[in-house]
């Protein structure tokens, strides 16, 4: 992952071209599918109605306007915004949240450290959703993968449908110190296909409609 590259290149104070470091954007309806968006010290923002390739930074939010196409979105430290109806390959952040609009397709997986991640109304996501240290909430989504946290809530509603498993990780090394019990909240016609894992105890609040494997681990009702 050229994030990874950039990183190293920062760590040992080697400096790179000078066109990284700095804002960078694509405006409306631009259609430019081979074009990266690359910065240091800097955001990425691309326009509505867009098709563009990877998005990475290192210190910078990410945002993409309604209905454009992007490939993997990747950045250290910063948030990652989408509007409605937007297609990425992935999209990855170690310290920041990923806030998905309405309509989202995500061909991959969506995963953060210290962050939250919410899919909007009738998102797809064609992978796994995991963080270490936020909230995971899907409206009305399909997740064809795992739901994964470790000290975090997560929020299913109004029909969402995830094909794999539901997990609650244990804390451990760094993390031990978090006492905080996760709620897990299976709303009305949520179908999780796979099982409610819990390695920790878990506060559920199951809806009499939702639909789920086997709840497994230490439970609060």
């Amino acid at each position: 992952m050229k994030i990874l590259i950039i990183g190293i290149l920062m760590a040992l104070g080697i400096t790179s071209q000078a066109g990284l470091f700095g804002s960078e954007s694509v405006g409306d309806d631009v259609n430019a599918p081979e074009k990266d968006l690359d910065s240091v010290n800097g955001s990425i923002t691309v326009g509505s109605n867009s098709h563009v390739d990877d998005l990475d930074t290192v210190n910078g939010s990410i945002k993409v306007g309604h209905g454009s196409t992007v490939g993997d979105v990747d950045t250290v430290n910063g948030s990652v915004k989408f509007k409605d109806n937007v297609t990425a390959e992935s999209v990855e952040a170690v310290n920041g949240a990923l806030i998905l609009g309405s309509g989202c397709l995500i061909q991959g997986h969506t995963e953060t450290v210290n962050g939250s991640i919410k899919a909007g109304d009738g998102c797809e996501i064609q992978g796994k959703m995991e963080t270490v240290n936020g909230t995971i909430s899907a409206v009305n989504s399909r997740i064809d993968g795992n739901i994964e946290t470790t000290n975090g809530d997560i929020k299913l509603t109004e029909g969402t449908v995830v094909t794999g498993d539901l997990v609650i990780h244990k804390s451990n090394g760094f993390f031990n110190s978090n006492k905080k019990v996760p709620t897990v909240s299976i709303g009305e016609n949520v179908v999780v296909k796979g099982d409610l894992i819990f390695k920790k105890k878990v506060k559920l609040k199951l809806h009499e409609s939702a639909k789920t494997g086997d709840v497994i681990g230490d439970v609060d009702m």
